[in-house]
């Protein structure tokens, strides 16, 4: 009997020992998973933090990039309207190539990264990067409508001189026109011989030769010497060219009767000389055309009988 008692009493006592330990074993494990749900969950929020922080700074960057992308569009574009009037060598475009480079240095310093602190510093730089480039733009464009202005004016003038030009060109033509030579009547007489004296005949068996006479008129407006050549060309009644130096040609508008060469100073010039040809004179109405240039500036005729 007491034997019986004492193995129900062991037996109650490790049931006892087995719940309690059991019963720690339990807490254990609550709090240990406890503690790992507590780490899991800070470990968590600090990755969504960090990510969150990536998403912040990578949006902060491509804000930086996209300011600066337009700056330099800005600038170049300065650049062309600069360029329209300006040298390579004028200041406005040593200013520009320094705005230029600024915003390179802040392109590599985005580039290269940094914290947001840093980020935001760059982007305040930006920022009066910007107001600086909107200030300089307002100066360029004042710049650009006073070389507008400028510019209108020079063509302006440039419209004036060109017509001053033009008027100076007709007038340089007309004065030109004006100081070149005009001639007289040209008079052709036929003449012989008598006592030793040219005398008018008219009888064509006894004429010996043609005198011809013509003025080379002054001209107070001829300003320097010129050299011109007249050609006189007498027909006879059968429309041949009276000529000793040109039988060669076959053209009757290429042969001359007589050519003379003056020098005119704007002085009076008197031609006077005379034409001889063998065998005799026809009968008959003959055409006198004095020509200069190809044209026929003077005219007259004589007959014989």
């Amino acid at each position: 009997m007491e034997e019986e008692q004492s193995t129900q009493k062991s037996g109650g006592a490790g049931k006892t020992a087995a719940i309690v330990l059991l019963s720690l074993l339990l807490a254990g494990s609550l709090g240990s998973n406890y503690w790992l749900w507590t780490k899991e969950k800070a470990a968590s929020s600090l990755a969504v933090s960090q990510v969150d922080s990536l998403s912040s700074l990578n949006t902060l960057k491509d804000s930086l990039y996209a300011q600066l992308n337009e700056e330099e569009i800005k600038v170049h574009n300065l650049r062309l309207e600069i360029a329209m009037y300006q040298s390579s060598n004028d200041s406005l475009q040593m200013l520009l190539e320094e705005k230029l480079a600024k915003i390179a240095s802040l392109r590599a310093m985005v580039s290269s990264g940094g914290s947001p602190s840093k980020l935001r510093a760059l982007k305040d730089s930006l920022n009066r990067l910007t107001v600086e480039n909107t200030d300089f733009r307002t100066k360029i464009e004042e710049v650009l409508m006073q070389n507008e202005d400028y510019r209108l004016k020079m063509l302006t003038k440039d419209s004036l001189i060109a017509a001053l030009n033009d008027k100076k060109d007709i007038l340089s033509s007309q004065v030109e026109i004006a100081s070149q030579p005009s001639v007289g009547p040209i008079i052709v007489t036929p003449v012989y011989m008598k006592k030793g004296v040219f005398v008018p005949q008219f009888k064509a068996r006894k004429v010996e030769s043609l005198k011809i006479q013509f003025d080379v008129l002054a001209n107070k407006l001829t300003g320097k010497s010129v050299e011109k050549t007249y050609l006189v060309r007498i027909i006879d009644p059968d429309g041949i060219v009276l000529s000793t130096s040109n039988k060669q040609l076959s053209n009757s508008d290429d042969v001359y009767t007589l050519k003379e060469v003056i020098t005119f100073d704007g002085t009076l010039k008197k031609i006077n000389t005379k034409f001889t040809q063998e065998p005799s004179y026809k009968k008959g109405k003959y055409k006198v055309e004095l020509k200069e240039g190809g044209e026929v500036i003077q005219s007259s005729d004589f007959s014989l009988m």
